[in-house]
């Protein structure tokens, strides 16, 4: 006689399919609204005080069994683009120049272990909302014995289609980078950017270097806070200096 997990894995995997497809039809990526003075997909967001300050809190929109459907098919080797959680700041304009801006982070979600508390400034973003630069943050990973883990305290992504694991096959630690932090802790979070170029610093000093942003030299849009799974995020004193300063050269290296 076979074991009956044989009969019923196939049934399973059926529901989990009807479930996965309902819940990703339901909850379409591109779908945005206006709250405040926000334009937001993927997260639900609230003004608060955090830690003593106002702050404007992001999280992370639970889409249920579609982000498992989407693991599950990133597993098989059929990856998607991930869900596009950010929240754009009605009018803002930005091309080239310096964003600065106060970050904690919180786990609300284990996700199986891989939420880190993910939460960043998006860049140069469309009016659809699909396209920008983003910088941001695992606090998780700052200050773990794992220095393979702490080596990623810090990432550069483009959505869409260039996110961390594309760019840790293309150019392993290219894109990211170790830094002293922690979740719950307030992090200053200063993003330069000219043309292609950007430079990116944290609590005031330099962490990473782009010289190839994915979007291009000569691109503007909007500025957005950005968060990942299992997160909810606090942005506070978020200043935007729009610049025509000279472009960044790339650093020489010996």
């Amino acid at each position: 006689m076979k074991p009956f997990f044989l009969f019923t894995s196939p049934i399973l995997a059926t529901l989990i399919f009807v479930f996965s497809v309902l819940s990703l039809s339901a909850n379409p990526a591109s779908a945005f609204e206006r709250v405040g003075e926000y334009e937001i997909t993927g997260v639900i967001l609230e003004q608060v005080k955090h830690k003593g300050r106002p702050a404007t809190a992001i999280e992370y929109e639970s889409r249920g069994f579609t982000d498992w459907w989407g693991m599950a098919k990133g597993a098989l080797g059929f990856p998607e683009d991930p869900p596009n959680p950010i929240a754009r700041i009605v009018g803002s304009e930005f091309s080239d120049g310096t964003i600065e801006v106060e970050v904690s982070s919180t786990i609300v979600a284990s996700v199986l272990g891989m939420a880190r508390g993910f939460a960043g400034i998006a860049f140069r973003t469309s009016d659809e909302l699909e396209t920008y630069e983003v910088v941001y943050v695992r606090p998780a990973n700052g200050r773990v014995d794992s220095e393979l883990r702490r080596s990623r305290a810090l990432q550069y992504a483009a959505h869409p289609g260039f996110h961390f694991d594309v760019s840790r096959k293309e150019a392993p630690g290219v894109y990211e980078a170790g830094a002293d932090i922690g979740l719950g802790e307030w992090i200053k979070l200063r993003i330069e950017a000219q043309g292609e170029h950007a430079r990116v610093f944290i609590n005031d000093e330099l962490a990473l270097t782009v010289d190839d942003l994915k979007l291009g030299a000569g691109r503007s849009g909007g500025v957005a806070l950005w968060v990942g799974i299992g997160t909810k995020a606090y942005f506070s004193d978020l200043k935007i200096t729009p610049s025509t300063a000279e472009r960044i050269t790339p650093e020489k290296k010996d």
